[in-house]
């Protein structure tokens, strides 16, 4: 018997190649995006959020890392689990680094937030990437948007049973839950429609 869950599935391994080339675009539009933000206010050390290092199943998982890593100093990556880095590494909770403030001159946290708890985690998750970095980019998800881009499914992710079973997804976002995390000053980019939703935060 074909279930909501089943038949999500099937039009999504129909489809999958398509959202493949679709999340490498919109990975490649993001980090032009960041790089941007990065020149505009001279940020040179970088501090990586989650940090999903090599070795990754998708190639196209590495994308932002890559581009705007390159030609600048990353002083550290963190993560809760062992991660193969080519540049320092720190096993530490985002919620609760161990930096000093302003440890770096920017730090990202890419489609992060979504798995590190409830709102009070991520509040905490942005309390402390404002506290060690004087620039900041935190990006995540559309809850809305058709294409879940973790597993590249297309709607199925709106479905409790499907969510149900994925854990580690602990809050996706709408836009207005997400500006709700923010401070004031930070901005964000992004419609209902769009797939990903950018804050950009710099200390004035």
């Amino acid at each position: 018997m074909l279930t909501d869950v089943n038949i999500a599935a099937l039009v999504t391994k129909a489809v999958r190649p398509a959202v493949v080339r679709f999340s490498i675009y919109n990975r490649h539009k993001k980090a032009q995006a960041i790089n941007a933000f990065m020149d505009r206010h001279n940020c040179e050390t970088i501090l990586l959020v989650g940090t999903i290092g090599r070795g990754k199943h998708y190639a196209n998982e590495a994308v932002v890392e890559d581009q705007i890593t390159a030609g600048r100093t990353v002083t550290m990556g963190i993560n809760l689990r062992p991660t193969d880095t080519p540049y320092p590494f720190l096993l530490a909770d985002g919620r609760n680094m161990p930096f000093e403030d302003d440890y770096v001159d920017f730090a990202l946290a890419n489609a992060i937030i979504e798995h590190v708890g409830d709102e009070h985690d991520q509040q905490q998750l942005v309390a402390e990437q404002t506290r060690v970095a004087r620039c900041w980019v935190i990006t995540t998800p559309n809850r809305w948007f058709p294409v879940e881009p973790h597993t590249s499914v297309l709607f199925v992710h709106w479905l409790p049973a499907w969510r149900r079973g994925r854990r580690e997804f602990t809050r996706l976002l709408s836009k207005r839950e997400f500006v709700r995390l923010l401070p004031a000053t930070a901005t964000v980019s992004g419609h209902w429609w769009s797939p990903t939703f950018t804050a950009s935060y710099a200390r004035s």
